[in-house]
Parts: structure tokens; C-alpha cells; sequence
């Protein structure tokens, strides 16, 4: 863990640019081999992230990063709720961005077991993984984007973590109002998707900026 701290911006960066790299990759390699549409799903809203991984090469491209990935991301929660006791927050907001954190790791590993199997209750474990793989992080950045305005620091990354929460939020209100007022919200639902993950995932970046700021406030070892 004392390994992980030390390199906690270069995992932040990893975190960041891991979806995003193997989303896209997928989503090529299953188009290369026929099994989705090429097109440009953030408008077309012609996919979603879930099919791109679903056969072919895909299903074991997105397997072999994504699984690695889910157990970067639960030690890279406990290591930043490390940095945040480090930095003096004794609240209690540390030990739920850990919690939340490793919740979400966990059902991103059982979304991604269960992307491709067939069966009622795999789909029903694909759902509720992905939900929460979603939400917990979201709940993680928000918390952590609300902590990190109490750290006496000069935090230039700030309001792009502000920027990023406020657009996954609006996103997502929008996206549960159309849900419920549209007949036809599933032509438009995986742009949405497609939208909210890339902009989940973009927040990591901006937090490595601020992790390396953070670091030199930290006590030699956090």
C-alpha cells in the first residue's frame, strides 16, 4: 500500500485513461468483426458500452483490462482515503470514500463476469453490477470533490472536478427525465451512457493534478 501512495498520481492517470482506452478498443474491434455498427455512438447513440464487449475478440479484450482494472480501483479509494487522513480530515468521509469505493470495484468484477453469459439472472447481475459500478464512483468523486475543498491547498484542477461533477449530474437528471416522459428514450439512452462514463472517467485526470499537489503536503509516507 505504501508503494501505491507514493505512485497514487501516475494510478490516478491510469484510472483515468484505462476505461477510456479499453471502451474505445473494444468498441473497434467488435465493429472490425461485425458484431456492432460503426458509427459514433456519443451522438448516433447506435451501441452501447455493454455490447462492444459482448463477442468475438471484444469479449476477451474487455475481460483482460477491465478485470485488472476493477483491483487498481479499489486500491487506488483506500489509498486516497490514506491521503485524506494524511492531510488532517478527520471526518468520516475517508472511510466512505474507501467503502463506496471498493463497492463500486467489486460489481464492476461482477459486471464484467457476467457480460456475454446468457441467462435471466447473469443479466440481472450485468444491471445491478454496472448501477453500481456508476453510482458509487459518482458518489466518490462528489464526496472527494467536497473534501478536498476543505485541504489548504491551491488546488488548480478544482473546477474541472466541480465542472465534471455538475455535467455527470445534470446528465444524469436529464437522462431520468426523459426516462419517464419519452416513449422512445431507448434510441437515445446509450448516447447518454457513452457520455457519462467518459466524463466519470476524465475526472481521474484532473484528480492526478491535485494528488501531486496534495503529496507534498502529505507527512513522508502517506
Amino acid at each position: 500500500m505504501v508503494l501505491i501512495e507514493r505512485h497514487l498520481t501516475t494510478l490516478a492517470l491510469v484510472i483515468g485513461l484505462g476505461p477510456i482506452v479499453a471502451i474505445h478498443l473494444t468498441y473497434l474491434v467488435s465493429a472490425a468483426e461485425g458484431y456492432v455498427p460503426w458509427c459514433f455512438p456519443y451522438i448516433d447513440s447506435c451501441t452501447s458500452i455493454s455490447a462492444t464487449g459482448r463477442h468475438g475478440t471484444a469479449w476477451w479484450l474487455f475481460k483482460a483490462t477491465m478485470l485488472p482494472y476493477a483491483g487498481l480501483l479499489i486500491l487506488f479509494w483506500h489509498a486516497v482515503a490514506r491521503r485524506l487522513r494524511s492531510l488532517g480530515d478527520a471526518s468520516r468521509a475517508p472511510g466512505a470514500i474507501y467503502i463506496m469505493g471498493t463497492i463500486a470495484g467489486v460489481f464492476l468484477i461482477v459486471y464484467t463476469v457476467a457480460l456475454g453469459a446468457a441467462g435471466e439472472l447473469l443479466q440481472l447481475q450485468r444491471r445491478i453490477g454496472i448501477i453500481l459500478y456508476f453510482s458509487m464512483t459518482a458518489f466518490c468523486e462528489l464526496l472527494l470533490t467536497w473534501r478536498l475543498g476543505h485541504v489548504p491547498i491551491k488546488d488548480v484542477a478544482r473546477t474541472f472536478h466541480l465542472g465534471a461533477c455538475a455535467s455527470f449530474l445534470t446528465l444524469g437528471l436529464v437522462s431520468v427525465a426523459l426516462d419517464a416522459t419519452m416513449t422512445d428514450y431507448d434510441s437515445i439512452e446509450d448516447a447518454f451512457e457513452w457520455t457519462l462514463a467518459l466524463i466519470m472517467h476524465l475526472y481521474f485526470l484532473a484528480l492526478a493534478v491535485t494528488l501531486h499537489q496534495t503529496k507534498k503536503r502529505a507527512p513522508k509516507g502517506s
